[in-house]
């Protein structure tokens, strides 16, 4: 009966073991470090760039603004140009420019239905708090729920 125990404990702890690696394979990449954007009026920006970086996705979280988004995590397109780069995403059937920064530091974040964007500025003690591990994590419970 002793020698059951023990290889039943063991078939279970190695049954944990895999199921955690699948679990954990099943996660995408993301970048090793959240950027982060402080607005005015206490917006935060926080990105993330998912997936391999030729698939010009990231994620992105608006926080601190009265508005529908305010704290959910969506997934946008990313385009760089010599100029800025942009975050997109799809409202109304339609490709909608959420945030523009210019070089490194700054650039202004458009929210539907709202008449002017917010500025927004490179934070790098935000960016230092970001995790970009939880931030996944986070996104991904939001899909699951969905």
């Amino acid at each position: 009966m002793l020698v059951y125990r023990k290889w039943t404990a063991l078939l279970v702890a190695a049954l944990s073991l895999w199921l955690g690696q699948v679990h954990a394979e099943q996660r995408p990449e993301v970048a090793d470090q959240v950027v982060a954007y402080m607005g005015t009026q206490g917006a935060k920006v926080w990105t993330l760039r998912i997936g391999e970086r030729a698939a010009n996705e990231a994620l992105v979280q608006i926080e601190g603004v009265d508005h529908d988004w305010n704290m959910r995590i969506q997934k946008m397109q990313v385009e760089k140009t010599s100029r800025d780069t942009r975050y997109s995403t799809t409202v109304d059937g339609k490709k909608y420019v959420v945030l523009i920064i210019q070089g490194s530091w700054g650039g202004e974040l458009y929210l539907p239905g709202e008449a002017q964007p917010l500025q927004v500025g490179y934070s790098e003690g935000l960016s230092h708090q970001g995790n970009a591990q939880a931030f996944l994590t986070d996104y991904l419970a939001t899909q699951e729920a969905q």
